[in-house]
């Protein structure tokens, strides 16, 4: 009888140990070669891994070589094979935990990541990632389609056909069935059924709004989508099928643009949305299950990155995977907002972003509630009541503030030591499964013994 491999145990030790040596080794060589840039570098790639937050690193297209290597580049290259020497073996470690009892669709995500920021053309992870190859680049597949069409990315503009692109940078802009100057463009107050349309790699923006503010969500948007991969993309995955996608049998396919909206101004942005949504009046963005579409408006400096990361979570949640339209209207409401009030956290770095932490987002508000107002509503409670009476609970702002301070505790606390259990909740929720106690379960405890560690957690 075969036996299990053993699932992944959280570390990668042994590999780190034997790269540091070997990175160190490198570096001196290149201070003694007066490469000190390198040394800095080489010395700087492994990310700092802090016990409080979440770390995501940044997958860059292809292999990248700094310039002006000269004489040092024998060390590049040495540094190089050390890096793919410890991919191989995340990758290893992440095939062993896909062929577990009970494979942890988290740590697989993880694994899969940390080999492609140490080797971004390991083209099995980047299958298993979702990737495809254009040229010497990996890219998205809805990007590879773009570009097998003949379209061109500008910052700017979007993507856009190459003789379209021409005449935007010419100046020129489309309105109807004609183009029209930028300046007359610009001066222009459209509706939005007529706005402006702004296509970035996964969005289709409508935006009543100048193009340079459709151009700033995008941005946002396709932050939050890189940062939420690594975070909740597996609630679109099916554990199950981890050992094909790993093995390169279950190549990504891409999937139709996600839809967007961007008003002039609020009160547009109301004007549009208070018929099918009353209580939009008290909002400044919100995501629209019934037709699928984030809603925002422009705002004077641009959209809070927290309200785009919020949104773009709720969506990306939502869109990503075959969930159920009625998610969270019996119970379990509350894990999909605590998801997207833990997206608010995102924060960059040098090689990427953390999300999360005692200091992000709207974890300090919840301390506050906990330690200085003795305000908590306990798991039990949250777990049970649906949509409805979610919505029209009177301590909802102060809820939200928990949430935040609920999704850092069980997607951070313990180096995450509930992750795996609350990204599951959170897909069985969207899947219209989960029941009052699932979490619990998952969990394999209480929800008052959670409610003690939960406290534990936010008041250190």
């Amino acid at each position: 009888m075969p036996v299990a491999a053993p699932a992944w145990d959280g570390s990668t030790g042994r590999l780190d140990e034997e790269f540091g040596r070997r990175v160190e080794a490198i570096a001196r060589r290149a201070e003694a070669a007066g490469a000190e840039n390198l040394a800095t570098l080489v010395r700087g790639w492994s990310p700092p891994v802090p016990d409080d937050r979440q770390v995501v690193v940044a997958i860059p297209p292809r292999t990248e070589t700094p310039a002006g290597l000269g004489g040092a580049a024998p060390l590049w290259a040495e540094f190089l094979a050390a890096r793919r020497e410890r991919a191989a073996g995340t990758f290893a470690l992440a095939r062993a935990e896909a062929a577990a009892d009970s494979p942890r669709s988290c740590a697989i995500v993880e694994l899969v990541h940390r080999t492609l920021r140490d080797d971004p053309d390991h083209a099995r992870a980047r299958a298993a990632a979702g990737y495809v190859r254009r040229g010497e680049a990996w890219v998205r597949p809805e990007v590879g389609r773009r570009i097998d069409r003949g379209e061109v990315f500008d910052p700017a503009f979007g993507w856009q056909p190459a003789g379209r692109l021409a005449r935007l940078r010419a100046g020129e802009r489309p309105v109807g069935g004609s183009w029209i100057g930028a300046a007359e463009d610009a001066a222009r107050r459209p509706t939005v059924a007529d706005g402006r349309r702004f296509d970035s790699d996964h969005w289709e923006i409508l935006s009543a709004a100048p193009l340079e503010d459709a151009a700033a969500l995008a941005r946002g948007l396709e932050e939050t989508a890189e940062v939420w991969r690594q975070v909740f993309g597996a609630v679109a995955v099916a554990p199950d099928s981890w050992p094909r996608r790993l093995a390169g049998d279950a190549g990504p396919e891409p999937r139709e643009p996600f839809a967007a909206v961007l008003c002039a101004d609020r009160a547009q942005y109301v004007a549009e949305l208070a018929e099918v949504e009353p209580a939009c009046a008290g909002t400044t963005a919100l995501y629209w299950r019934p037709t699928q579409t984030a809603w925002f408006c422009a705002a004077p400096g641009g959209i809070p990155a927290a309200t785009v990361h919020h949104e773009a979570a709720h969506q990306l949640c939502a869109e990503a995977a075959d969930t159920r339209p009625e998610a969270g209207e019996g119970c379990g409401l509350w894990a999909i907002e605590a998801a997207a009030c833990h997206l608010e956290s995102i924060r960059r770095t040098g090689s990427g972003w953390t999300v999360g932490g005692g200091d992000a987002g709207r974890v300090p508000a919840a301390r506050r509630l906990l330690v200085e107002e003795e305000f908590h509503v306990p798991l039990a409670e949250l777990c049970r009541v649906g949509r409805a009476e979610f919505q029209a609970d009177p301590r909802l702002p102060r809820i939200y503030d928990e949430l935040a301070g609920l999704a850092d505790f069980f997607m951070n606390a313990r180096r995450g030591r509930h992750r795996e259990a609350f990204v599951a909740y959170l897909a069985a929720v969207y899947a219209g499964t989960a029941a009052p106690d699932t979490l619990a379960l998952l969990c394999g405890t209480t929800c008052a013994d959670l409610d003690a560690e939960y406290r534990r957690h936010v008041s250190r």
